[in-house]
């Protein structure tokens, strides 16, 4: 299906092919994610559907099996965040339930732990744990031993001053390394009044760069090195659509 047709489908049929019997036979990655989106295009163009009905979408989203090295999974975060103010108080959905289930039911010991340091890190500084994984994706996709030719280390990329300042002993620990790129993260967020390209920026690029080169808003970005004017806008994506 193409998501140019969507605009011809009623509201129950797309409810209804979120919830046929293909969701849970799905193997392949591109079958997975064209579910995804249609169920993404529904949720953002719901009027009328009713809240057990869009529960039910929840709960066939959360149901879904995937197979090792599908991406689905970061595409039932961003849907579980959009259905969110769909379902009542007692059975709320949050990125950090949803991230939490997938840190229980994946048997990757290296995503396992990543999850739940980013769960943590999350709860602990008040970044949204969707707009980690998009950095983390960019920044390393998800391999803890890497180091860039600047000398960047791990998950989320930490330079050594950054390691330093931010209570870092081995960036190349899962945890710790979460823990120092989420909190150097809320700094640059606090610093630029919650701007998150412009902290992007910053977490990027570095705040003397910005500052050199006349970075005082996010329209700015053109000032920047060619590096950081790829890395807002993919990281950004990641966040707002699902890896």
């Amino acid at each position: 299906m193409k998501l140019d047709d969507l605009s011809s489908i009623s509201q129950n049929q797309l409810l209804a092919l979120s919830m046929n019997n293909n969701l849970s036979e799905s193997k392949n990655g591109s079958d997975d994610i064209q579910f995804a989106l249609v169920m993404q295009a529904l949720m953002e163009n719901s009027n009328q559907s009713s809240d057990s009905e869009k529960l039910q979408a929840v709960q066939a989203i959360q149901n879904t099996e995937t197979t090792p090295g599908q991406r689905l999974d970061y595409m039932k975060m961003v849907l579980n965040q959009n259905l969110s103010s769909y379902v009542s108080d007692s059975t709320s959905v949050s990125n950090n339930t949803s991230i939490l289930n997938l840190a229980s039911q994946t048997s990757d010991e290296k995503m396992k732990r990543i999850y739940s340091a980013v769960d943590s890190a999350s709860k602990k500084y008040g970044v949204d744990s969707n707009l980690i994984l998009g950095i983390i994706k960019q920044e390393s996709d998800f391999n803890p031993s890497i180091t860039s030719s600047a000398g960047a280390k791990g998950l989320m990329q930490l330079m050594p001053e950054n390691c330093k300042s931010n209570g870092v002993d081995d960036p190349f620990n899962i945890e710790q390394n979460i823990e120092g790129g989420v909190k150097l993260l809320k700094g640059y967020m606090n610093q630029y009044n919650g701007n998150l390209e412009m902290a992007l920026m910053a977490y990027n690029g570095g705040p003397g760069t910005m500052q050199r080169r006349g970075v005082t808003s996010s329209e700015h970005l053109y000032k920047m090195p060619k590096e950081t004017q790829n890395y807002v806008p993919k990281v950004m994506s990641y966040y707002r659509n699902g890896i």
